[in-house]
């Protein structure tokens, strides 16, 4: 999945800067570019961003306007030379305030907000009866932003205050800084199922459960991994191995 993005800025140099770090990272693709407030309303409302990155002052329009007048609901992030700004930014419901000048890693931490920003928004369908899960998750690499769809896991294993996620589409584990009660939550129980203190694991990935003599077991995946099965968690398989 990649993420739209808008950068409105009147400084032609600011905008490259911003376009070169979003260029870095696969996920997230350029839809326009605005150097005026007007041209930024007119452009999110064509192109109905995902993220915007919206200076403050601008020519026609600041960016604190823009961001009262923005008719679609894109996470926005906004900079500016001055600090002054930053209140009101949070006020109108900004995801991040960047001050100028701002290096890759702060903007990094920007974009990070807003995919959360996004992930929450997705997350809802105006149903607060009925329960939302989490349909991807954003992961931190060096240097980059990472969506992982939730479609996409295998299994998950708790690593100190990490989790490691083992996924379909490659063989190198993402590292991701929750907990696993924390990330248990956010699953849904009909795909996913404790199975261990230390393991969660997509139901249709199992194939064979092999009795220990303890009451534990082991559970054979269809990826060929071995993981362990606590006495705790035993219960939740039933309906599997009935």
């Amino acid at each position: 999945m990649k993420l739209s993005c808008l950068i409105v800025d009147d400084e032609p140099l600011a905008r490259a800067g911003i376009r070169h770090l979003l260029e870095q990272q696969a996920q997230f693709v350029i839809s326009a570019e605005a150097d005026n407030g007007a041209d930024a309303l007119k452009l999110a409302q064509l192109h109905q961003p995902d993220i915007i990155i919206l200076d403050v002052e601008l020519p026609l329009l600041d960016g604190l306007t823009v961001l009262q007048q923005l008719r679609h609901q894109s996470a926005v992030i906004l900079c500016s030379a001055s600090a002054d700004y930053a209140v009101q930014a949070f006020e109108l419901s900004a995801v991040d305030f960047l001050l100028k000048p701002f290096n890759a890693g702060r903007f990094q931490q920007a974009l990070l907000k807003a995919c959360h920003r996004i992930i929450g928004s997705l997350s809802q369908n105006g149903n607060e009866a009925t329960p939302r899960y989490a349909e991807r998750l954003t992961i931190r690499d060096p240097g980059r932003l990472r969506l992982v769809e939730v479609t996409d896991i295998r299994w998950i294993q708790s690593a100190g205050n990490y989790v490691e996620i083992a996924v379909y589409s490659q063989p190198k584990m993402y590292l991701l800084r929750e907990s696993m009660a924390s990330l248990q939550q956010k699953l849904d129980p009909a795909l996913f199922a404790r199975v261990h203190r230390r393991y969660l694991v997509r139901k249709q990935e199992i194939t064979e459960l092999r009795p220990g003599e303890k009451g534990d077991a082991s559970l054979v995946l269809k990826c060929g991994s071995v993981l362990p099965l606590s006495r705790r968690y035993r219960e939740q398989l039933a309906a599997i191995f009935s």
